[in-house]
């Protein structure tokens, strides 16, 4: 038999130590926030498009989304470290937790101090989003159609996007130094697609998609060191180039913030062959091939980074 075995005599060892309808406290407790609303995203746009000729156009658009009231975690209990180097977490308090640490002992007498991670969300996170797109489109006629796409983007808060600041210490989010690019910001998104029909063939056809890509941000930190004692490892290192170590390392520059650095910018190439067999005037058979090449270099298209 795989797996461990409960025995009688574990079970009746179970039972000594949490009787029925004992209750068990919670390691990590959440309190709601009865004075939170729901976050929202407004988005303006405009746009543009002009035919050059009968199969050809060109457009450009411009996207605004801004959002707001984002919920964003604060820690109730927060901790303090002694100094920025290896000391312990040491569990401060607030004044909330204290008010509400009262009225839980006033409804259950013995009601023990929490210990543990502490929770509540608030409606104070804000991002923005502004992207500017480029397209050239040939429509298919004379055995072929392309498509070049760019996109310029820039997505920037004082989140992240995954709603838990990493710079609070004690009672203060300090949101002015989350400020910075959220986790989705994707600078630049170059695209190149297009169809030909292969003369003289019969029915073959071939495909391609190229995708250029700039890196995806990243924080530099070392977490060996906790500069704002705050117990998360995650303070980003002064402005300056960083180089790894090992296999595949790469050396960026930094800007000294949250998301300060580009990773690897990122080349893709998938390639499709088809061939239409026409087996009567209403039924087609297609058969398809699809290859794709990825390719993801630091040095690699160095103009969109």
């Amino acid at each position: 038999m795989n797996g461990p075995v409960i025995t009688d005599a574990m079970r009746a060892q179970l039972a000594a130590l949490f009787p029925a309808g004992t209750t068990v406290r919670n390691s990590g407790a959440t309190f709601d926030n009865p004075d939170r609303v729901t976050p929202y995203t407004d988005q303006i746009s405009a746009g543009f498009e002009h035919q050059l000729a009968s199969d050809i156009s060109v457009s450009a658009d411009y996207v605004h989304a801004f959002g707001r009231d984002l919920l964003m975690a604060r820690a109730l209990n927060p901790t303090l470290r002694a100094t920025a180097v290896t000391s312990p977490n040491v569990r401060q308090g607030s004044a909330l937790l204290t008010t509400i640490t009262t009225a839980l002992q006033a409804a259950r007498p013995g009601f023990t101090p929490f210990t543990g991670n502490v929770t509540t969300f608030e409606d104070v996170g804000e991002t923005d989003y502004d992207a500017l797109m480029l397209q050239l489109e040939k429509r298919f006629s004379r055995g072929y159609s392309a498509r070049l796409a760019y996109t310029l983007a820039s997505s920037r808060g004082n989140t992240s996007g995954g709603g838990i600041p990493f710079c609070q210490v004690l009672d203060d989010l300090n949101l002015d130094r989350n400020e910075g690019p959220t986790a989705f910001d994707q600078r630049h998104n170059l695209v190149v697609s297009g169809t030909a029909l292969v003369p003289r063939t019969g029915g073959l056809s071939v495909s391609r998609v190229a995708r250029a890509l700039s890196g995806t941000l990243f924080t530099i930190f070392d977490s060996r060191v906790d500069e704002d004692r705050n117990g998360t490892l995650g303070d980003p290192l002064p402005a300056g180039t960083y180089s790894g170590s090992g296999a595949n390392a790469i050396t960026v520059e930094s800007d000294g913030a949250r998301n300060g650095a580009y990773g690897p910018a990122l080349f893709k190439l998938d390639l499709r062959a088809g061939y239409r067999f026409n087996l009567s005037e209403a039924r087609r058979l297609d058969v398809f091939r699809r290859d794709g090449i990825r390719l993801c270099r630091p040095n690699a298209l160095g103009m969109l980074r």
